[in-house]
């Protein structure tokens, strides 16, 4: 009986030694990086339709979605004169900031069905406050 305590402690000395020399994995690796937060809407309006993504990491925003222009014209006025936008307002470290994306505008030559995909140029930010689809004239 002697022999098998004696057994039994020099291997869960072992044990224990062999546990203390494995480093634990949050130890092992860095930090961990969060994963992009993202916000989506779609709106449709009698001017226009679109949908949009806005993904936040580490103070930087990226913007992705469609427009389309529901009353294309030949300019000022014919028929509503202005052009798709998605407006979107970004909390960030100093307050809100407004930033518009890319505009379909087939009133000037443009196209009345527009894609994008871009990095926007607000900095800082926290998040996303408000996503409007609205109009805008050049």
């Amino acid at each position: 009986m002697r022999g098998f305590v004696r057994a039994t402690a020099i291997a869960g000395v072992l044990g224990t030694a062999a546990l203390l020399a494995v480093p634990t994995a949050s130890a092992a690796s860095g930090p961990a990086e969060a994963a992009p937060e993202c916000v989506t809407d779609s709106q449709t309006h009698k001017y226009g339709k679109g949908e949009i993504e806005v993904c936040v990491e580490n103070g930087q925003a990226r913007v992705s979605g469609w427009l389309e222009d529901l009353l294309p014209g030949g300019g000022w006025g014919s028929p509503d004169g202005g052009c798709v936008i998605w407006w979107v307002t970004f909390r960030t470290t100093t307050g809100t900031e407004l930033e518009g994306s890319t505009m379909a505008c087939p009133h000037f030559g443009g196209a009345a069905y527009k894609e994008f995909t871009y990095d926007s140029d607000v900095q800082n930010v926290t998040g996303v406050e408000k996503l409007t689809l609205g109009t805008a004239w050049l």
